[in-house]
């Protein structure tokens, strides 16, 4: 499952960057597993979870640390 990650206000590429190492953070902390993710071609920013079933998890984790996501 895809999570793809909004920026706060659109963001430089600097601080998408940290905010995307921030969501790998947070999912860790929860024991949430990834495939991987980061920019794609369309100009997403997106993390792909392991288990589908984590979404969620993963979502709710995102949401409580202040983290605009949603499942793609």
């Amino acid at each position: 499952m895809r999570i793809t990650i909004q920026p706060r206000n659109g963001g430089t590429e600097h601080e998408t960057d940290q905010e995307l190492q921030r969501a790998f953070n947070v999912l860790h902390q929860t024991s949430i597993r990834t495939r991987g993710g980061g920019r794609f071609a369309d100009i997403s920013v997106a993390i792909i979870l392991e288990r589908e079933t984590d979404t969620s998890t993963a979502l709710a984790a995102l949401q409580q640390a202040g983290i605009r996501a949603f499942a793609s």
